[in-house]
Protein backbone atom coordinates (compact mmCIF):
# COMPACT_ATOMS: atom_id res chain seq x y z
CA UNK A 1 0.00 0.00 0.00
CA UNK A 2 1.08 3.48 -0.69
CA UNK A 3 0.59 6.39 1.40
CA UNK A 4 0.05 9.81 0.09
CA UNK A 5 1.23 12.77 1.74
CA UNK A 6 0.44 16.32 0.35
CA UNK A 7 4.05 18.55 0.94
CA UNK A 8 4.34 21.97 -0.25
CA UNK A 9 7.46 23.93 -1.48
CA UNK A 10 7.55 27.90 -0.27
CA UNK A 11 9.84 30.42 -0.83
CA UNK A 12 10.08 33.46 -2.60
CA UNK A 13 10.22 33.52 -6.34
CA UNK A 14 13.56 32.52 -8.24
CA UNK A 15 14.92 30.96 -5.21
CA UNK A 16 14.84 27.73 -7.21
CA UNK A 17 11.65 25.77 -5.95
CA UNK A 18 10.24 24.87 -9.42
CA UNK A 19 14.45 23.78 -10.73
CA UNK A 20 14.27 21.65 -7.08
CA UNK A 21 11.16 19.70 -7.82
CA UNK A 22 12.05 19.24 -11.58
CA UNK A 23 15.41 17.94 -10.38
CA UNK A 24 13.86 15.80 -7.41
CA UNK A 25 10.70 14.54 -9.68
CA UNK A 26 12.61 14.23 -13.00
CA UNK A 27 16.47 14.69 -12.57
CA UNK A 28 16.67 17.27 -15.05
CA UNK A 29 17.73 21.01 -14.57
CA UNK A 30 16.61 24.09 -17.16
CA UNK A 31 19.03 26.64 -16.52
CA UNK A 32 16.35 29.72 -17.13
CA UNK A 33 13.48 31.68 -14.88
CA UNK A 34 10.12 31.13 -15.38
CA UNK A 35 7.53 32.32 -12.57
CA UNK A 36 5.46 29.60 -11.44
CA UNK A 37 1.76 31.07 -11.87
CA UNK A 38 -0.88 29.46 -9.79
CA UNK A 39 0.33 26.36 -8.77
CA UNK A 40 1.88 23.08 -9.97
CA UNK A 41 1.02 19.72 -8.37
CA UNK A 42 4.22 16.61 -9.05
CA UNK A 43 4.19 13.27 -7.66
CA UNK A 44 6.95 11.38 -6.59
CA UNK A 45 7.00 7.82 -5.35
CA UNK A 46 9.36 7.05 -2.16
CA UNK A 47 10.51 3.61 -0.71
CA UNK A 48 11.76 4.59 2.95
CA UNK A 49 13.11 2.03 5.49
CA UNK A 50 11.32 2.71 8.88
CA UNK A 51 11.42 0.89 12.08
CA UNK A 52 8.63 -0.98 10.73
CA UNK A 53 10.02 -2.20 7.46
CA UNK A 54 9.89 -0.46 3.99
CA UNK A 55 7.34 2.05 3.90
CA UNK A 56 6.00 3.11 0.51
CA UNK A 57 5.08 6.87 0.47
CA UNK A 58 3.79 9.12 -2.87
CA UNK A 59 4.49 12.51 -2.27
CA UNK A 60 2.08 15.07 -4.22
CA UNK A 61 4.25 18.16 -4.32
CA UNK A 62 3.01 21.17 -4.57
CA UNK A 63 5.30 24.29 -6.39
CA UNK A 64 3.30 27.43 -5.33
CA UNK A 65 3.74 31.46 -6.62
CA UNK A 66 6.52 32.72 -4.99
CA UNK A 67 5.23 36.26 -4.85
CA UNK A 68 4.37 37.44 -0.97
CA UNK A 69 0.53 38.58 -1.23
CA UNK A 70 -1.56 35.72 -3.06
CA UNK A 71 -2.55 35.46 0.81
CA UNK A 72 -6.29 33.80 -0.49
CA UNK A 73 -4.22 30.94 -2.82
CA UNK A 74 -1.21 30.56 -0.40
CA UNK A 75 -3.74 30.07 2.41
CA UNK A 76 -6.22 27.68 0.46
CA UNK A 77 -3.78 25.59 -0.42
CA UNK A 78 -1.56 24.83 2.53
CA UNK A 79 -5.09 23.72 4.80
CA UNK A 80 -4.08 19.96 4.41
CA UNK A 81 -0.50 20.30 4.14
CA UNK A 82 1.12 17.51 5.73
CA UNK A 83 4.84 18.29 5.58
CA UNK A 84 7.05 22.01 3.60
CA UNK A 85 10.59 22.65 2.38
CA UNK A 86 11.16 26.17 2.62
CA UNK A 87 13.56 27.31 0.35
CA UNK A 88 15.78 30.34 0.41
CA UNK A 89 18.47 31.35 -1.87
CA UNK A 90 22.22 31.23 0.06
CA UNK A 91 23.02 34.41 -2.31
CA UNK A 92 19.76 36.75 -1.44
CA UNK A 93 19.65 37.09 2.30
CA UNK A 94 16.20 38.75 1.74
CA UNK A 95 15.05 35.60 0.64
CA UNK A 96 15.34 34.13 3.89
CA UNK A 97 13.88 37.33 5.87
CA UNK A 98 11.00 36.22 3.89
CA UNK A 99 10.52 32.68 4.89
CA UNK A 100 10.96 34.36 8.48
CA UNK A 101 8.29 37.06 7.91
CA UNK A 102 5.72 35.51 5.43
CA UNK A 103 5.67 32.36 4.59
CA UNK A 104 6.19 30.63 7.92
CA UNK A 105 3.78 32.68 9.94
CA UNK A 106 1.11 31.97 7.34
CA UNK A 107 1.81 27.97 7.03
CA UNK A 108 1.76 27.85 10.97
CA UNK A 109 -1.40 30.06 10.84
CA UNK A 110 -3.40 27.78 8.53
CA UNK A 111 -1.54 24.26 8.93
CA UNK A 112 -0.10 24.36 12.62
CA UNK A 113 3.10 23.31 13.24
CA UNK A 114 3.64 20.52 10.67
CA UNK A 115 7.08 19.10 9.67
CA UNK A 116 9.25 20.98 7.80
CA UNK A 117 12.99 20.83 6.04
CA UNK A 118 14.76 23.94 5.04
CA UNK A 119 16.73 24.11 2.07
CA UNK A 120 19.25 26.74 1.00
CA UNK A 121 19.33 26.60 -2.58
CA UNK A 122 22.21 27.52 -5.29
CA UNK A 123 24.61 25.99 -3.06
CA UNK A 124 26.55 25.78 -6.76
CA UNK A 125 27.18 29.46 -6.70
CA UNK A 126 30.35 30.73 -4.97
CA UNK A 127 28.85 34.13 -3.41
CA UNK A 128 26.90 33.33 0.30
CA UNK A 129 24.66 35.80 1.90
CA UNK A 130 23.70 32.88 5.09
CA UNK A 131 25.07 29.35 5.85
CA UNK A 132 23.85 25.91 7.39
CA UNK A 133 23.81 27.49 10.89
CA UNK A 134 20.78 30.00 10.16
CA UNK A 135 19.16 27.12 8.39
CA UNK A 136 19.52 25.24 11.05
CA UNK A 137 18.23 27.87 13.62
CA UNK A 138 15.18 28.73 11.12
CA UNK A 139 14.14 25.30 11.11
CA UNK A 140 14.30 24.58 14.68
CA UNK A 141 12.29 27.30 15.52
CA UNK A 142 9.27 25.69 13.32
CA UNK A 143 9.89 21.80 14.33
CA UNK A 144 12.14 22.02 17.10
CA UNK A 145 12.02 18.14 17.70
CA UNK A 146 11.70 17.09 13.97
CA UNK A 147 15.16 15.79 13.82
CA UNK A 148 14.80 12.85 16.62
CA UNK A 149 12.21 11.15 13.83
CA UNK A 150 15.03 11.29 11.54
CA UNK A 151 17.54 8.33 10.55
CA UNK A 152 21.25 9.29 11.13
CA UNK A 153 22.22 9.93 7.78
CA UNK A 154 18.97 12.37 7.13
CA UNK A 155 19.08 16.10 8.79
CA UNK A 156 15.79 18.61 8.68
CA UNK A 157 18.69 21.39 6.92
CA UNK A 158 20.55 21.29 3.57
CA UNK A 159 22.57 23.16 1.09
CA UNK A 160 21.42 22.46 -2.09
CA UNK A 161 22.02 22.50 -5.83
CA UNK A 162 19.10 21.92 -8.03
CA UNK A 163 21.70 22.42 -10.93
CA UNK A 164 23.73 19.83 -9.78
CA UNK A 165 21.44 17.85 -7.53
CA UNK A 166 23.68 18.02 -4.58
CA UNK A 167 21.00 17.01 -1.19
CA UNK A 168 17.84 17.83 -3.37
CA UNK A 169 17.25 13.83 -2.89
CA UNK A 170 18.12 14.08 0.61
CA UNK A 171 16.09 16.95 1.45
CA UNK A 172 13.20 15.09 -0.10
CA UNK A 173 13.56 11.86 1.39
CA UNK A 174 14.45 14.00 5.14
CA UNK A 175 10.65 15.44 4.42
CA UNK A 176 9.45 11.89 3.66
CA UNK A 177 10.34 10.10 7.27
CA UNK A 178 9.18 13.59 8.68
CA UNK A 179 5.48 12.98 7.31
CA UNK A 180 5.33 9.70 7.80
CA UNK A 181 6.47 10.02 11.72
CA UNK A 182 4.09 12.50 12.17
CA UNK A 183 0.62 12.10 13.73
CA UNK A 184 -1.98 11.35 11.62
CA UNK A 185 -4.55 14.93 11.63
CA UNK A 186 -8.19 14.08 12.39
CA UNK A 187 -10.96 15.36 9.80
CA UNK A 188 -11.91 18.19 12.66
CA UNK A 189 -8.09 19.57 12.46
CA UNK A 190 -8.58 19.62 8.37
CA UNK A 191 -11.98 21.58 8.36
CA UNK A 192 -10.52 23.97 11.08
CA UNK A 193 -7.75 24.65 8.53
CA UNK A 194 -10.30 24.99 5.92
CA UNK A 195 -12.09 27.48 8.21
CA UNK A 196 -8.80 29.63 9.13
CA UNK A 197 -7.84 29.69 4.85
CA UNK A 198 -11.11 30.91 4.28
CA UNK A 199 -11.47 33.75 7.09
CA UNK A 200 -7.42 34.63 6.02
CA UNK A 201 -9.15 34.88 2.28
CA UNK A 202 -11.93 36.87 3.19
CA UNK A 203 -10.07 39.46 5.23
CA UNK A 204 -7.46 40.03 2.47
CA UNK A 205 -6.76 43.27 0.30
CA UNK A 206 -8.46 42.60 -2.99
CA UNK A 207 -7.72 46.38 -3.92
CA UNK A 208 -4.31 45.86 -5.06
CA UNK A 209 -3.18 44.45 -8.06
CA UNK A 210 -1.81 41.24 -6.39
CA UNK A 211 -4.71 41.12 -4.10
CA UNK A 212 -7.34 41.28 -6.63
CA UNK A 213 -5.91 38.35 -8.79
CA UNK A 214 -5.07 36.19 -6.15
CA UNK A 215 -8.77 36.73 -5.03
CA UNK A 216 -9.90 35.93 -8.85
CA UNK A 217 -7.12 32.67 -8.90
CA UNK A 218 -9.48 31.23 -5.54
CA UNK A 219 -12.48 31.86 -6.76
CA UNK A 220 -11.69 30.13 -10.54
CA UNK A 221 -10.22 26.95 -8.27
CA UNK A 222 -13.13 27.15 -6.26
CA UNK A 223 -15.56 26.39 -8.89
CA UNK A 224 -13.77 22.90 -10.05
CA UNK A 225 -13.56 19.82 -7.97
CA UNK A 226 -10.51 18.71 -9.92
CA UNK A 227 -7.94 21.82 -8.25
CA UNK A 228 -5.06 20.40 -10.70
CA UNK A 229 -7.26 20.84 -14.00
CA UNK A 230 -8.30 24.40 -12.18
CA UNK A 231 -4.35 24.99 -12.24
CA UNK A 232 -3.76 23.90 -15.67
CA UNK A 233 -6.07 26.81 -16.87
CA UNK A 234 -5.38 29.12 -14.95
CA UNK A 235 -1.59 28.56 -15.87
CA UNK A 236 -2.45 28.46 -19.41
CA UNK A 237 -4.84 31.69 -19.36
CA UNK A 238 -2.96 33.84 -17.37
CA UNK A 239 0.08 33.32 -19.44
CA UNK A 240 -1.77 34.02 -22.32
CA UNK A 241 -3.17 37.08 -21.21
CA UNK A 242 0.63 38.09 -21.31
CA UNK A 243 0.21 38.55 -16.93
CA UNK A 244 3.22 39.26 -14.97
CA UNK A 245 2.52 37.50 -11.65
CA UNK A 246 4.88 39.10 -9.73
CA UNK A 247 3.65 42.48 -10.58
CA UNK A 248 0.66 42.34 -12.22
CA UNK A 249 -1.42 45.40 -13.92
CA UNK A 250 -5.02 45.75 -14.22
CA UNK A 251 -5.45 45.63 -17.77
CA UNK A 252 -3.36 42.46 -17.65
CA UNK A 253 -5.78 41.27 -14.64
CA UNK A 254 -8.74 42.47 -17.03
CA UNK A 255 -7.48 40.19 -20.18
CA UNK A 256 -7.16 36.99 -17.52
CA UNK A 257 -10.68 37.29 -16.35
CA UNK A 258 -11.89 37.29 -19.99
CA UNK A 259 -9.26 34.41 -20.90
CA UNK A 260 -10.80 32.44 -18.02
CA UNK A 261 -14.32 33.06 -18.85
CA UNK A 262 -13.50 31.00 -22.07
CA UNK A 263 -11.79 28.06 -20.07
CA UNK A 264 -14.49 28.17 -17.94
CA UNK A 265 -17.69 28.07 -20.76
CA UNK A 266 -16.07 24.92 -21.68
CA UNK A 267 -17.55 23.36 -17.94
CA UNK A 268 -19.85 24.89 -16.45
CA UNK A 269 -23.46 26.65 -17.29
CA UNK A 270 -23.09 30.49 -19.18
CA UNK A 271 -25.36 31.97 -16.45
CA UNK A 272 -22.99 31.43 -13.76
CA UNK A 273 -20.13 31.87 -16.28
CA UNK A 274 -21.12 35.22 -16.99
CA UNK A 275 -21.66 35.86 -12.83
CA UNK A 276 -18.22 34.85 -12.40
CA UNK A 277 -16.88 37.63 -15.46
CA UNK A 278 -18.98 40.04 -13.95
CA UNK A 279 -17.53 39.55 -10.07
CA UNK A 280 -14.00 39.23 -10.93
CA UNK A 281 -13.74 42.21 -13.29
CA UNK A 282 -14.90 44.39 -10.45
CA UNK A 283 -11.91 42.83 -8.03
CA UNK A 284 -9.80 43.93 -11.27
CA UNK A 285 -11.67 47.03 -11.91
CA UNK A 286 -11.25 47.99 -8.30
CA UNK A 287 -7.51 47.41 -8.33
CA UNK A 288 -7.27 50.14 -11.38
CA UNK A 289 -8.23 53.04 -8.75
Amino acid sequence: MTIKKKVVLLGESSVGKTSLVRRFVFDAFEDHYVATIGGKVSRKDLQLERPNGTTNVALMVWDLIGREGYVGFHARTFAGTSGAILVADLTRRDTLESLEKYWIPLLVKVAGPIPVVVAGNKSDLPERAFGAAELATLGSQVSPEASRALPANLETNYLTSAKTGSNVEKAFEALGHLVLGAPTPDPVRRLYQDVVAMGLRRSSDATTPVGALDAIIVDFCEGFDDTKLALVLLRQEIARAGVNINDPDPVGILRAVDFLSEAEAEFRDPRVVADDRERRRRWALEARR
